[in-house]
């Protein structure tokens, strides 16, 4: 699957569900034209360039075969964070962002990837935080 794909199936799901507009897909896009999302380590964290979403999520999703993200660079991601950050929310969803550096730092993408509930993700997150302090 690729990045633009990846985006619009959850785009259109989140969308349906009320927690973006059409447009988000379209901010995501320009966004990832401007400067790439992937953090490294496999771990991605793709969001509009706006605070356009109606409702705050993070979608998650693992992919341990990858989904491309730059052709021409041959990089792939296999952990994606995908924020949907409204303006009414916007203080309380950066505190988030900690932990997800804390995943980067901890290199816990193969962690993540094992993950097979959210039981799972939050005692990997726990234990990442942990070792962060």
């Amino acid at each position: 699957m690729t990045q633009r794909a990846l985006f619009k199936c959850v785009c259109k799901k989140l969308e349906t569900d009320g927690y973006v507009t059409k447009n988000f897909y379209f901010s995501l896009i320009e966004r990832e034209s401007i400067v790439s999302t992937l953090l490294g380590g496999g771990i991605a964290l793709p969001h509009a360039l706006g605070l356009l979403a109606n409702k705050t999520v993070v979608v998650t999703i693992l992919a341990p075969q990858g989904i491309e993200w730059n052709k021409e660079k041959q990089e792939t991601a296999n952990v994606i964070f995908l924020l949907a950050i409204s303006k009414a929310e916007y203080e309380e969803a950066m505190a988030i962002y900690d932990l997800f550096v804390t995943f980067l730092r901890e290199k816990a993408t193969k962690r993540l990837l094992n993950s097979k509930s959210f039981h799972d993700f939050q005692m990997i997150a726990k234990d990442s935080l942990g070792r962060s302090v």
